[in-house]
Formats: C-alpha cells, sequence, structure tokens
C-alpha cells in the first residue's frame, strides 16, 4: 500500500482551529518523514506553502469541494477513487472522518477532536432559533463523533478534561486518547503599546464571539449591578463584539450602560495583546470553550482573571494566583468579585 496520508482540515479556516492547523502545518513541514507523501485538504486561509512531501489543496481550487457537508459526504471519497489516491492514513482534525472509508481494512485512522459543545452537561432546546445549531451538535452531532471516536486508532484532545469525557461517553480506551495542548508562543508584553484611552477608568475585557455559549448576559446584568447599584460608574467593559450587535445593544439600552460597556469589533491578535497590556482585569464568562486561550495568554501580562467556575478552566489556568472563579450564571457572584478587584 501506499504510504498516503490524507489530512481532512478544510472547516479549520479561521480563530482557535486556524492557529491548530498552522501549527500542525509548520511542525510537518519541519519534519516531514521521508517515506510519506501528505495530501492536505485546507482552507483557503492557511498558511500555504510548497514542499515536495506536502500537498496543499485549497478549497477554492479543489472542483471537489462544493460544501463543507458534500465535501465530508461525498467529496472526500470520490476525490480518492477519481485520483486513484489509496491512503496508508487518514487524518480528520475536524471532529469525524469523512465517508466512506468504515470497512477500508488497513487504513490507519486518526482524529482530533476539537468540538466540546455536546461534552457539556448543558441542554438546549430545538425550538428556539438561538439555541437549534447547539442542540444539533448536543443530540444528533454527538452521534458522528462518537462513531468516529470509536473507529480511530488515535483520538487527539486538548485536554484532560476532554479526555474523561470522551473516554465516559463513548465508552473506550482511554489509552487511544492523547492529550496535547496546543503550543502557544511566548508573548513578550514590551512588545505591545498601551491604549491611553483606557487609563483614566478600571477597564475589563472580554475577548471573544457573539456565540450564544460565550454567556455575555452575565456580563450585562453584573455591569447593571455595579454601574446602577454599587454607583461605581467609572468602570468599562470592552467587548469584542460587532458595534450594531442587536442583543449587546438592547442590554446596553435597557440598563444605561452607554458609557460603560464598549462594543469594539472584531481585534487583530495585535490589538487583542494592546489591550491585554492596558485593561485591568480580563472577565472570562464562557460556558463552553475546547480550551480557553485567552486564560493563557492574560497570564503573560499578570493581569487578574475572573472565570467562571468550571473544571477546564481550573486545568487551563493551572496555578496561576491571579484568578477568580464565579458562578457560571450568578451575576450578582460576578459583580461582586468585580467590586471586591476593584477595591
Amino acid at each position: 500500500m501506499d504510504n498516503n496520508v490524507l489530512v481532512n482540515a478544510t472547516s479549520l479556516g479561521s480563530g482557535g482551529a486556524l492557529t491548530i492547523l498552522n501549527n500542525y502545518l509548520q511542525q510537518l513541514k519541519n519534519q516531514v518523514p521521508e517515506d510519506k507523501l501528505y495530501y492536505i485538504f485546507v482552507p483557503d486561509t492557511c498558511d500555504y506553502f510548497s514542499h515536495p512531501k506536502i500537498i496543499l489543496i485549497q478549497n477554492s481550487r479543489n472542483p471537489y469541494y462544493k460544501s463543507r457537508n458534500y465535501w465530508n459526504l461525498v467529496g472526500f471519497k470520490k476525490w480518492c477513487i477519481d485520483k486513484k489516491v489509496k491512503p496508508y492514513e487518514i487524518y480528520s482534525m475536524q471532529n469525524y472522518f469523512p465517508f466512506g472509508f468504515s470497512e477500508d481494512r488497513g487504513v490507519k485512522k486518526k482524529l482530533y477532536l476539537h468540538q466540546p459543545i455536546p461534552f457539556f452537561e448543558y441542554e438546549w432546546s430545538l425550538f428556539k432559533k438561538n439555541e437549534r445549531n447547539l442542540w444539533f451538535y448536543k443530540n444528533i452531532y454527538i452521534h458522528l463523533i462518537n462513531k468516529s471516536i470509536r473507529e480511530a486508532d488515535k483520538v487527539i484532545v486538548q485536554t484532560e478534561w476532554l479526555k474523561k469525557k470522551i473516554v465516559s461517553k463513548a465508552s473506550i480506551n482511554k489509552d487511544n486518547v492523547h492529550v496535547e495542548k496546543p503550543i502557544l508562543n511566548t508573548i513578550n508584553p514590551n512588545l505591545y503599546t498601551r491604549i491611553p484611552d483606557l487609563e483614566d477608568t478600571t477597564t475589563l475585557f472580554y475577548p471573544s464571539s457573539k456565540n450564544l455559549y460565550k454567556n455575555h448576559k452575565v456580563l450585562y446584568k453584573a455591569m447593571d449591578i455595579i454601574v446602577n447599584k454599587f454607583n461605581l460608574k467609572n468602570v468599562v467593559l470592552y467587548l469584542t463584539l460587532d458595534k450594531a450587535d442587536d442583543t449587546a445593544l438592547k442590554y446596553i439600552n435597557q440598563f444605561n450602560l452607554g458609557a460603560n460597556i464598549i462594543l469594539t469589533g472584531e481585534l487583530n491578535y495585535k490589538q487583542v495583546m494592546e489591550h491585554y497590556k492596558s485593561v485591568d482585569a480580563l472577565l472570562f464568562p464562557s460556558k463552553i470553550e475546547t480550551y480557553g486561550l485567552p486564560l493563557v495568554e492574560a497570564q503573560f501580562f499578570n493581569l487578574p482573571i475572573i472565570a467562571s467556575n468550571l473544571d477546564l478552566f481550573k486545568e487551563v489556568i493551572g496555578d496561576y494566583p491571579r484568578i477568580t472563579f464565579c458562578g457560571v450564571d450568578d451575576e450578582f457572584d460576578w459583580a461582586n468579585n468585580i467590586k471586591g478587584m476593584i477595591n
């Protein structure tokens, strides 16, 4: 059998997933095995390069990639058949294997699992529009994941917390699940400048997407308590949400927090680092994460961190001393701990 390694990474196009992909590509480029040929299917946003043993096939240049679902259901297998490429190993970096290889004996299978939603205990409603996708991940997508976990010779996760959940829910041998923590470059705070406008107030920062499980709601309610009940008017929370985000603006207007909650829009890496250097604390109320990179990044700046009281976050934070944990949905706990940090 040819030693062809096929890597499926078509959907790792942004955020932490893209970082994982780029790190993998760089490591492979530096230490590619001589006896293997890699075909790696990647998003257009990844760090592209040429190498005689590594063939990167971008989505936009892959006629078999019509959509994510089509690719996983039909396109991947059809590419192998039409190109007459027989895999020695399939490495899926996106939570489950493409269809069509269950009966292929002798093909090694490796799975990178970084979708944690099905493994948290929260329940979501199919009948609420903003929860429907979460319900799908929790109740439908989990079956694809479990099937792939059981087919895999090796499963890679980022935390011991997720390893324990997988072993329990999928009923597999724990020796098949390997923890590989994200590789993070050392951050040098001296390379970044402070933001002048942030120096005259008590400033808080929460870099995140708008996903429901990021739990901005508890911060809106906590800020209402801080500003309007504790009368701490000089506290400002910076959120990396779109400046026209309807939900955020609804709460800002409802609680009269126009001067206390600032929507920055999406920030690039350098801007995030500048905010770490300038603010007084990182807030991290998320309910669900694969890892939670801001919890590590903020430590390079010696920032106080106030985070949701989750076992996952305790593992990620480690023995960092400047940490306070709050009840996930307890706005009074958040408000009191923010007040205590200010005092």
